[in-house]
């Protein structure tokens, strides 16, 4: 080979060689997978479709919705961790499975905190207590009052761990003595509260708000700190209980080791999808409000969501099943 030609093939070693990481930096370069830790049709599968159909067309690759449930939500992170941390598998989290979960799950199979890196937090909401209509009741303080007079003969139904632990919670701070009784699900808690087998349940904002409109359950309260903007008219727990604020929020989650400007892409165009108006207006239709958070400042948030959901529990006395 003449001299000349190989000091060419030479120089053009650097670029040869820095081919893979153009490779990498050019994610993602194939459909990406995200799990839903429910069934179809619950608040988290009806989220996760509306806000990636527009994250799929931002990043040119199909995303594919897996919906892995069981086990409180425990199949579907342990699926979620057992993938590689490229990015082309993500999961969906809540307050369930990413806070209320270690302190609620005896013996669960993941540590939040160690294992999931946060990717982009993408809606919260209220919970929103609803009771038996045929109860004569309109307030949250009327129906304090009425259970008080009459201890242990109202009933608190849950679909789920956190709504157990904000059920809980209010009857602690309000001194109520009521039966509690867990479902399957949060729909079958609603449904039974319409029909007179529950005194009242915590509900996702959008579907009991709905039930609430056409009079087929009464809205009290909604569980925020705050009222929800989605729903003014309704008072917060706290303007009755002092202090009470729970609320539920979701957050697309890998496994630790996604490559950080793989966490910032999503992040980002994450963000732009939420800003869109016609998404946040579908959100609304579900009791959902945006929120969004930079990455460096969510391992914080979910570290902290765990503390606090801890303390909720410890100081309620509840046991891990």
């Amino acid at each position: 080979m003449p001299h000349a030609s190989r000091r060419a093939l030479l120089a053009g070693l650097p670029a040869a060689l820095a081919l893979p990481g153009t490779a990498r930096a050019a994610w993602p370069d194939r459909p990406i997978r995200v799990i839903v830790t429910f069934p179809p049709g619950t608040q988290t599968d009806i989220l996760t479709r509306l806000y990636t159909a527009q994250l799929s067309e931002r990043l040119g690759q199909p995303i594919v919705i897996e919906n892995r449930g069981g086990g409180q939500g425990q199949i579907g992170i342990r699926a979620a961790l057992s993938a590689p941390a490229d990015g082309y598998t993500l999961v969906m989290v809540g307050v369930s499975t990413g806070a209320s979960a270690p302190h609620m799950i005896k013996g669960l199979s993941y540590d939040p905190v160690r294992d999931l890196l946060p990717v982009a937090l993408i809606a919260e909401a209220p919970y929103l207590l609803v009771c038996d209509p045929r109860l004569p009741v309109r307030s949250l303080a009327e129906l304090i009052a009425y259970a008080k007079a009459r201890p242990g003969q109202l009933n608190f139904g849950h679909g789920a761990p956190s709504r157990q632990i904000v059920g809980a919670m209010m009857a602690h701070m309000a001194g109520l003595e009521v039966a509690e009784i867990s479902y399957r699900g949060q729909p079958e808690a609603l449904n039974d509260t319409a029909l007179g087998r529950l005194s009242y349940t915590f509900s996702d904002l959008g579907d009991a708000l709905v039930w609430a409109r056409e009079g087929r359950v009464r809205a009290l309260a909604v569980s925020t700190a705050e009222r929800s903007s989605l729903a003014p008219e309704i008072p917060s727990v706290a303007e009755t209980l002092p202090g009470f604020g729970l609320s539920v929020w979701f957050m697309l989650a890998g496994p630790m080791g996604v490559p950080p400007e793989v966490v910032q892409r999503l992040n980002t165009e994450i963000g732009k999808v939420l800003a869109e108006p016609d998404l946040q207006a579908k959100l609304a239709t579900q009791g959902l409000g945006v929120r969004q958070e930079d990455p460096a400042r969510l391992r914080t948030f979910l570290a902290a969501e765990v503390e606090n959901w801890g303390r909720v529990v410890k100081t309620l006395g509840i046991e891990p099943q």
